[in-house]
C-alpha cells in the first residue's frame, strides 16, 4: 500500500486574499505614477512594486508539499526550495501519529516553520502527521488522515 498526497495554496482563500491585497496596491502605485504624483523618481517605486508583487504571487502559487508513505519509508519534499525527496526509513522513526490539530495555530502559521528541533510543513488542513526521530520532530499537514492512519497501523503490525 502507498499513500501519496500533494498540497498547495492554489485555490485557497489565502490566494484570494493575496490578490485582494496586491492588486489594489499595483493599481494605486500605477495611478500615482501616471498622474505624476510620485515625482521624478517615481519609476523606481513603480518598477519595485511592479516586480515584487507578481514575484510574491507566483512564489506562493508554486509552494507545494508532497508526502509519500509506503511499506519501507516516509518521503517528503517541499517546493520550490527543496526540490529533492527527503526520506525517513521506518527504522529511524521513533513515533509517528496522525492528530486532529489546526497546524495554523499550533505551529505559528502556514508554510515551513522551524522552532528548535521541530520542523513543521503546514498548509490549510485539519490534521497533522507528527514524526519523531532521534534528532528531530517533523510535522506535516494532511488532508488524508484515514489513509495515513491505515499505513501507520500496517507499519506497527509489521514491527511485531
Amino acid at each position: 500500500m502507498v499513500v501519496n498526497e500533494t498540497q498547495s495554496f492554489r485555490g485557497t482563500i489565502l490566494m484570494y486574499g493575496v490578490i485582494l491585497l496586491e492588486l489594489p496596491t499595483l493599481v494605486l502605485i500605477s495611478t500615482l505614477y501616471f498622474t505624476g504624483k510620485l515625482g521624478d523618481d517615481g519609476w523606481i517605486a513603480l518598477l519595485t512594486v511592479g516586480t515584487l508583487i507578481p514575484f510574491t504571487f507566483f512564489l506562493l502559487m508554486n509552494i507545494t508539499l508532497e508526502t509519500r508513505m509506503d511499506d519501507a519509508c516516509f518521503k517528503y519534499k517541499s517546493g520550490p526550495f527543496h526540490g529533492s525527496w527527503r526520506s525517513l526509513n521506518k527504522e529511524d522513526i521513533n513515533t509517528i501519529s496522525v492528530n486532529k490539530k489546526d497546524g495554523f495555530l499550533d505551529y505559528g502559521g502556514v508554510g515551513m516553520r522551524i522552532s528548535g528541533k521541530t520542523k513543521a510543513y503546514i498548509f490549510l488542513a485539519d490534521h497533522v502527521i507528527e514524526i519523531e526521530t532521534k534528532d528531530k520532530t517533523l510535522v506535516f499537514s494532511t488532508t488524508k488522515p484515514k489513509e495515513f492512519e491505515e499505513m501507520i497501523e500496517t507499519w506497527k503490525s509489521s514491527k511485531r
